[in-house]
């Protein structure tokens, strides 16, 4: 179909009609296309001549703004102007909705692709300090009954704290270092983890895969502690490093390309990815 001059949002971001109420008024074809309005001057197909006043004003508005318009010898086509080379592709319209509405950052998110999305993006919250840890919601206004860490109750229950430098993270984490057979560092928080982390010396994929062994680790702790809030019975310590080994072995196991058994998950780890 042929682009109507006065219907379609073919220049600008409004249709003229609008633009030009007193001129669409006069036209005589008001279904005419824009080659057929260009050929000649714009306003030899209205029924009378422009008297002045407020037509006279945006009649010359109108020829002004069809001035700089050129018309190629081509057929009608949607044009795409986010890439350059007028071909849509929705990557560019994710793209544009992402720097519109995404909050920016120059670090770029960790994304373990051993570990399943809701570790990811629970690891994601703790390097945000966005878990709704009984400070994070005082913060927000929200009632608790304490503030202390429900765990310890030695501290005030935080990110760092419940996961860190809390005894029962502390003695988990000790046993996670002993089992990768790395030296076990205190850490006081997600910024200090991180920097001890780029220190340790492994391959790509083995350290990779001790990242989301840490995700899990973190993951069991904030369970842990919701279950010694909320549910009917209290957790037990001696279990949670056997359900971190456990758990972390099942979600490697189903996404990971190499072929492991439980045999040689923890003695011979680093063997995995040879």
């Amino acid at each position: 179909m042929m682009t109507r001059f006065w219907n379609d949002i073919w220049i600008g971001n409004s249709q003229l009609r609008y633009l030009f109420p007193r001129i669409y008024a006069l036209e005589v074809n008001k279904m005419c296309t824009v080659a057929d309005k260009l050929q000649g001057s714009v306003d030899l197909s209205l029924r009378r001549t422009i008297r002045g006043g407020i037509e006279t004003q945006q009649l010359c508005h109108l020829q002004d703004f069809l001035g700089p318009v050129m018309l190629s010898n081509s057929v009608d086509r949607w044009v795409w102007d986010l890439n350059g080379s007028g071909v849509f592709r929705v990557k560019d319209v994710r793209n544009l909705l992402d720097e519109s509405f995404l909050p920016k950052d120059a670090t770029a998110t960790r994304w373990i692709k051993y570990m399943p999305i809701k570790i990811n993006v629970f690891s994601w919250k703790v390097s945000l300090d966005r878990l709704p840890t009984r400070l994070n919601l005082e913060r927000r206004n929200v009632q608790v009954p304490s503030l202390m860490c429900p765990i310890c109750n030695s501290a005030l229950e935080d990110t760092s704290h419940l996961l860190f430098s809390c005894g029962l993270a502390t003695d988990v984490v000790r046993l996670v270092c002993r089992w990768w057979d790395l030296v076990w560092t205190p850490l006081g928080s997600y910024s200090e983890w991180l920097s001890w982390f780029n220190s340790v010396r492994l391959g790509s994929k083995v350290k990779e895969l001790l990242e989301g062994v840490f995700y899990v680790t973190w993951w069991c702790l904030w369970n842990f502690r919701n279950q010694l809030l909320f549910a009917a019975q209290n957790p037990r310590k001696d279990v949670l490093f056997d359900d971190i080994v456990t758990r972390s072995f099942t979600w490697c196991l189903a996404r990971c390309n190499s072929s492991f058994s439980w045999d040689n998950w923890l003695p011979h780890l680093s063997l995995i990815f040879l």
